[in-house]
């Protein structure tokens, strides 16, 4: 006798499964959200940070002055001189002057950030921020050119700025006026503006 017994998983079975996949992906999905928003801030602050050490090194290197501005629209190399918001992305670019905007006849672009989405990245001063020589820090109209970089998670792409969460903490830079970068976590609820 031949046994025709077809083997396979009953729908009884199926749904348990799914019914298990589904509390598992509810319990998961928040913890997995906060997960990549953190990853998010800590990788768009390591971008700026990069950045201004990339300026800073290239200043000294090449004896030139190295600029970092905020763009004015996200995929242009127009910089916004009045804003301290870095969320449509910066430029970093050799000039012959400091606090000059972006000419692409007579400047070198070293670096086009991206703008990024969900973050929001605001410094302490709106407009050109220049590297002199000496890498050192500069700041046009201020004796103490010391600046800050403050990188937090949105909660959503309608928010103008960010804040900082026990789950998603923020990041603020400091620049110090010889350009050494420090990094520390924003309190949760602090300010990100």
């Amino acid at each position: 006798m031949s046994d025709n017994r077809q083997s396979g998983f009953t729908l009884l079975e199926l749904m348990i499964t799914l019914s298990v996949l589904a509390i598992l992906t509810a319990i998961a999905y928040p913890s997995l959200r906060d997960f990549l928003k953190r990853n998010r801030v800590i990788s768009v602050s390591n971008s700026i940070q990069s950045d201004l050490q990339l300026a800073r090194g290239e200043a000294a290197a090449t004896r030139k002055y190295v600029s970092i501005c905020p763009l004015s629209a996200a995929g242009t190399t127009t910089c916004d001189t009045t804003s301290g918001s870095y969320d449509l992305g910066w430029l970093v670019y050799t000039s012959a002057a400091p606090f000059t905007t972006y000419d692409s006849t007579k400047d070198t672009l070293e670096h086009v950030a991206p703008a990024v989405t969900g973050i929001s990245v605001r410094g302490s001063y709106a407009g050109v921020l220049t590297y002199n020589s000496r890498g050192e820090f500069t700041v046009s109209g201020t004796t103490d050119p010391a600046g800050t970089f403050m990188t937090c998670a949105k909660d959503s792409d309608d928010d103008v700025t960010g804040v900082s969460t026990t789950k998603a903490p923020g990041i603020l830079l400091s620049v110090a006026s010889s350009g050494r970068i420090g990094s520390t976590t924003i309190a949760p609820g602090g300010a990100c503006s």
